[in-house]
């Protein structure tokens, strides 16, 4: 086992991740080993799994849509954290979205219920929650996606099993960003990087609107407190920053030395580049944004963290420290010669 520095006690026993080779994951399965815990980790391809953390935890090799391979997992494990999910913007089968973000789970929780877990904690998102303001967007842009809308019956499987005793705990990360890969997870750094690059051109108009910005890492110690708190409550935002995204790309301009110029893009024209998008999605073009998202884009997204600060010690960087943190690495990482 690596050297703890906060040494969790063996009698806290198994702890089971799932999606631990994902962005938020990676970052909670590696403070778990640096915390002493016994940690399994269900994954699909191990491979992905980082080298440092390989040799020091239990590899159960499967999907979570399996239900043998979950019973595996689960199997005397005291405490599973829920990460896995399907976040993708757009998938030509929508029947992937329920498969994991409702079957799984459903899947989880029984196996859970069944071996008599004691602590349930289920990543879920913000966009499950009300926003602070709605989106000046009407018509298909309005309804939920189909990761909103499976999120949230993810989330009720959960409640109805863990509510009453207090297992169960519903965590909802902001948008998260960070060192990662440069994948739709991770979608406010992979914007920042072709920001940087010269090749993100056109932004959405926000007006005054915000979101709230939150480091992965952050998150990730986040999760990990509410594992192991006495009596953490039901639900708890983790996020970091109220900022605008216009906001975010002038931290990472200064930080990186550069300017690029981005025109900004009103609702009205960007439903209808989505829509445009999403025609094209049954053609074998992956659209790169659909009408759902822009309106999740656009939503006020404030966020208040005081709960999980005041019960699970939960402390997230400022953003301009995480920018700077996160710009550093991808001119280190990914942008060699590229400026």
């Amino acid at each position: 086992m690596m050297p703890a520095r906060n040494s969790v006690s063996d009698e806290k026993g198994i702890v089971l991740v799932t999606g631990g080779t994902g962005l938020i994951g990676r970052y909670v399965v590696r403070r778990l080993v640096d915390a002493g815990a016994e940690v399994r980790l269900l994954a699909r391809n191990p491979a992905r799994i980082e080298a440092g953390v390989a040799p020091h935890i239990d590899i159960v090799k499967g999907d979570v849509r399996d239900g043998a391979t979950v019973e595996r997992a689960v199997q005397g494990a005291r405490r599973v954290v829920h990460l896995a999910a399907y976040a993708k913007a757009w998938s030509r089968d929508a029947s992937e979205f329920s498969a994991v973000n409702v079957d799984a789970v459903r899947s989880l929780v029984d196996r859970a219920a069944h071996d008599d877990v004691e602590r349930f904690v289920h990543v879920s998102t913000i966009l499950t929650l009300p926003p602070h303001r709605p989106a000046p967007v009407g018509g298909a842009a309005a309804r939920e996606t189909f990761y909103e809308a499976t999120k949230h019956a993810g989330e009720d499987i959960v409640a109805a099993w863990g509510a009453a005793d207090g297992r169960a705990t519903i965590l909802h990360p902001t948008r998260v960003y960070g060192p990662g890969e440069l994948n739709d997870a991770n979608g406010v750094t992979k914007a920042v990087w072709l920001y940087l690059r010269g090749r993100l051109r056109l932004c959405l108009d926000e007006g005054d609107s915000l979101a709230n910005y939150v480091h992965a890492d952050d998150v990730a110690a986040g999760i990990v407190a509410a594992t192991f708190a006495d009596r953490p409550a039901p639900h708890y935002v983790l996020g970091g920053e109220d900022a605008s995204f216009a906001d975010v790309l002038g931290l990472a301009s200064r930080e990186a030395g550069l300017h690029r110029r981005t025109l900004a893009v009103g609702p009205r024209l960007a439903v209808a580049i989505a829509a445009a998008m999403e025609a094209c999605g049954p053609l074998g073009v992956t659209p790169l944004l659909t009408r759902g998202w822009v309106r999740a884009l656009l939503e006020d997204r404030r966020a208040d963290s005081s709960p999980a600060r005041r019960d699970l010690g939960y402390q997230p960087r400022d953003l301009a420290t995480g920018v700077r943190e996160t710009v550093a690495w991808l001119l280190e990482s990914h942008m060699k010669g590229a400026a």
